[in-house]
């Protein structure tokens, strides 16, 4: 038995059981005003959980009852193949999580994925979420690049769904513009008004997730450096519309800079979830 174990360090997400599940119903409590739990698909931001985990858990929560979960991660460039873990658990807090191994081998030659062992925050981050949310679940990750390419894994995964009528949640990880002289990437300026330039093309973003079109997301990705994984937003978006989605609804929005008011970076997160 192949197991992966935790690869990143503490800060990105708690160590321990108790304290995992306190953030996690904390959230659900402070958010239960929101909760519908008939997504098929959602998209939601991958740092820290200082900064993003309430976000991100809006879309966990957002979820349909599920038998087998597919966490779409990304930081991979146009043209890269598809990545996968091979592995038959993952270590989480609330325990080894169980690999869906006939959606993985089913993906996998679809999209004809390479094996993946590197150490990545897009997938690992939401572990412990999936393993609260859907106990008993099997998981399969995989990671998508940043072309239309991605939509055929999206495509796959409808077509897993249809032929074996399993419950199938998808969960892209993507979060949105990364601002700042850390990230070499102020075309607005320092500060609050360069913030504000992030802001408008982070909601530029959101509606192209919202209105489910892939062509413009990848555009405004390409074109403004607005999407972090944008590649994982569309496979998502594409599985909603194979599985026939009838409306989408942005959960939740913010950024790193509203948790430090003095930071002089900013990266931008939205949850957003696909109905059907």
């Amino acid at each position: 038995m192949i197991k992966r174990k935790r690869m990143l360090p503490e800060g990105w997400y708690p160590f321990h059981k108790n304290e995992t599940e306190a953030y996690l119903d904390g959230w659900s409590r402070t958010d239960s005003h929101s909760h519908e739990n008939n997504a098929i698909a959602a998209i939601a931001p991958h740092a820290g959980w200082y900064y993003s985990g309430r976000i991100a858990w809006s879309a966990w929560l957002s979820a349909i009852q599920a038998d087998e979960v597919l966490i779409i991660g990304g930081h991979l460039q146009a043209g890269s193949a598809f990545r996968y873990w091979k592995h038959d658990v993952f270590e989480s807090p609330f325990g080894d999580i169980k690999a869906a191994t006939e959606l993985v081998s089913f993906l996998r030659y679809s999209c004809n994925a390479e094996e993946d062992n590197s150490v990545d925050n897009t997938i690992e981050v939401h572990l412990p979420m999936m393993a609260y949310r859907f106990p008993g679940a099997t998981l399969a990750c995989f990671r998508a690049p940043n072309d239309k390419r991605s939509a055929e894994l999206g495509v796959a995964a409808a077509s897993y769904a249809k032929t074996t009528g399993k419950r199938l949640f998808v969960l892209a990880s993507t979060d949105m513009t990364h601002y700042g002289k850390s990230y070499e990437f102020e075309p607005a300026g320092h500060g609050a008004k360069g913030f504000a330039w992030a802001r408008k093309k982070d909601e530029a973003l959101c509606e192209a997730f919202l209105s489910v079109d892939m062509d413009k997301a990848l555009l405004l990705a390409a074109r403004d450096s607005s999407a972090c994984s944008v590649g994982a937003a569309v496979a998502a978006m594409t599985y909603a519309s194979e599985m026939g989605y009838t409306s989408s609804k942005l959960l939740m929005r913010g950024s790193s800079d509203e948790m430090h008011l003095n930071s002089d970076a900013s990266v931008g997160y939205c949850s957003i979830a696909f109905m059907s």
